[in-house]
């Protein structure tokens, strides 16, 4: 199993004295992977029960209003760092043309050294597409498996590519840099649905869930599973992930834990994350708590690393 650190990039307590130390200490402390959330706007007035990973309200604007781009943070990162890969949680995919964005992420992957993974998600707020002046919004389903085809044939295509789909097309162009990984960065696909299960399966290289519990997750990994089979793949060609909370020592979420919150004696911590490996997880990040300043978050990340992490792979 791998572990990253999610960078906790969004949020009225994000700034550069909080993302950047949790990447550095992420690495050092030997994580796999540092992740990073998208949000280009966050509007005053969203439907607050529309948020798929949560309870409504889960999601506020007064609370979430504050996010750091994921390509700026990212590409500032992977200068910072040497040897962790690098991940979106996730990119919201049909808020954006997807030539500018196959074009940024070649960019990445090529001057980090191939260590990215592009975590990626059709999105749920109808207002950020709005206020983004995109139509796609009803058709997002549609335009992100696109969008994902179109960035396997511009990654991948030496010479002349060009693209015809019902929400994106163009003529031949040429598209370089390339990414540093031949086949291109792995693309894990978000999202707790049926559709979403059926992009990853014969689309993606990942299925990324967040804050899902085992039951849901056992049901979804069994859809994957027939979904891949249906689709000609293998179970070890998509890599299972999970994002789950980890808490500081002493402290734990409000009210009573849920299943995926890290909390207790390492041993406690350690045996929820062996019931998500049993469930199928290969990649666990970690979201650290309490955000009430970037220590406690630290302090989260080291109790896994010193105490937690030992237990699971003794």
């Amino acid at each position: 199993m791998k572990f990253g650190v999610h960078l906790a990039n969004g949020g009225v307590w994000a700034s550069a004295d909080t993302i950047v130390p949790l990447g550095e200490r992420a690495e050092a402390l030997g994580f796999d992977s540092v992740w990073v959330s998208d949000h280009v706007v966050v509007p005053s007035r969203i439907d607050e029960a529309a948020y798929p990973y949560g309870p409504p309200g889960t999601f506020s604007p007064d609370a979430s209003q504050n996010f750091f781009e994921p390509f700026a943070t990212l590409a500032f990162l992977a200068g910072r760092t040497r040897r962790v890969a690098l991940g979106t949680s996730v990119l919201v995919l049909p808020q954006r043309q997807p030539l500018v964005v196959a074009k940024q992420w070649a960019t990445l992957d090529a001057l980090a050294g191939g260590r990215t993974i592009l975590g990626v998600g059709a999105g749920w707020m109808r207002e950020e597409f709005a206020a983004l002046g995109v139509d796609t919004f009803e058709r997002r389903g549609l335009a992100t498996d696109e969008a994902l085809r179109l960035y396997r044939a511009v990654w991948t295509q030496q010479g002349d590519v060009s693209f015809e789909g019902d929400v994106y097309r163009f003529d031949a162009i040429r598209a370089m840099p390339k990414p540093a990984q031949p086949k291109g960065p792995p693309i894990w696909v978000g999202g707790h649905g049926r559709r979403s299960i059926r992009r990853a399966a014969e689309l993606g290289d990942g299925w990324h869930v967040i804050r899902m519990g085992l039951a849901e997750l056992r049901a979804g990994a069994t859809t994957l599973h027939a979904l891949l089979s249906q689709a000609g793949r293998s179970p070890e060609e998509v890599t299972l992930s999970a994002v789950l909370s980890a808490y500081a020592p002493g402290t734990g979420p409000q009210g009573e834990p849920r299943e995926w919150d890290l909390v207790g004696s390492a041993e406690q911590a350690a045996d929820t994350v062996r019931c998500y490996a049993d469930a199928g997880i290969e990649h666990v990040v970690l979201a650290a708590f309490p955000r009430e300043s970037v220590t406690p978050m630290l302090e989260a990340i080291d109790f896994f690393a010193r105490d937690v992490r030992p237990l699971l792979t003794a």
